[in-house]
């Protein structure tokens, strides 16, 4: 080819180019449902960021999996906590009010959590039940553990 043949295949690219930009934008400022420039500016941007597109996604799914195990954990530990007391109780161990206090804090989170997530409570609802029977028996008699006071 020589260098008028190139000359016209420009122009002729640069007329098509100008055609094809007048013709996708009318379309975008129409009526009609399809936006052709935000189609090409989704392609594009979805083959610029599916690596951080990854990226995000696996992080998530990792943030997911630490979430669900961090809340396992509290729960058995939350579990335990409520086992300890009632043992100690059992064992006619006393506690300050505030001990009871902050147990049945424990207790009322513990019984939202099993009711909201649908578990099943087993001994814990027994050892609640028991921990609440004592704490009324000591509001009635007056009968925590005072300052100064042994176990």
């Amino acid at each position: 080819m020589d260098l008028i043949d190139l000359a016209k295949v420009k122009d002729g690219l640069s007329t098509g180019g100008i055609i094809v930009f007048v013709i996708l934008s009318m379309i975008q400022v129409s009526k009609i449902p399809f936006n052709p420039w935000s189609a090409i500016l989704k392609w594009i941007g979805n083959k610029l960021f599916a690596d951080i597109k990854a990226q995000v996604t696996e992080i998530g799914e990792k943030l997911d999996k630490h979430i669900e195990e961090s809340e396992k954990k509290e729960l058995s530990d939350t579990r335990r906590d409520i086992l300890d007391f009632c043992n100690a109780c059992m064992n006619k161990r006393k506690h300050t009010q505030e001990q009871f206090k902050f147990v049945l804090k424990e207790c009322d989170a513990y019984e939202e959590y099993v009711e909201k997530n649908h578990i099943k409570n087993g001994e814990i609802a027994a050892a609640i039940a028991e921990i609440k029977r004592i704490h009324a028996k000591c509001l009635q008699e007056n009968s925590f553990l005072k300052e100064g006071e042994e176990t």
